[in-house]
């Protein structure tokens, strides 16, 4: 099972095939706990947070990626803080109606318990998110 996609998997195709996401989903299940939730940070809104388990990682991904025509994750590092878990990342996006693709910067903070994932807060600005694995350590 991988929560990370490949970098030359295009998130956008998996969202829009109901059956890979189906199969994407059902191959992370036991990760999730049911009381999972998380934290999506949109640029220029409040974040907005998802609850009720692989439900709210569903909404919240399939929110995110409605924005985009294209979106291709490139991990740049991971912080293991025991409990929280830091994915820095760059994500390939390319919006509808643009050929032209961006490049942005962030990072998702997990937080894991008993092996499963209860939480996650994406979009974090890298040193926000470095700053909170370090208070952890």
């Amino acid at each position: 099972m991988a929560l990370q996609l490949g970098t030359k998997e295009d998130a956008v195709a998996l969202a829009n095939d109901p059956a890979a996401t189906a199969a994407y989903l059902e191959s992370i299940a036991a990760a999730v706990d049911p009381s999972f939730e998380c934290t999506m940070r949109f640029p220029g809104l409040k974040p907005v947070i998802y609850r009720s388990g692989l439900d709210a990682l569903h909404t919240a991904w399939r929110d995110w990626l409605d924005h985009w025509a294209e979106c291709r994750v490139e991990i740049e590092g991971v912080i293991d803080a025991d409990a929280l878990i830091v994915v820095f990342h760059r994500l390939h996006v390319r919006r509808r109606g643009h050929s032209t693709e961006s490049i942005i910067a962030s990072a998702g903070v997990w937080t894991v318990r008993n092996h499963r994932i209860m939480s996650v807060d994406f979009n974090v600005p890298q040193a926000e998110a470095r700053a909170a694995a370090y208070s952890t350590a």
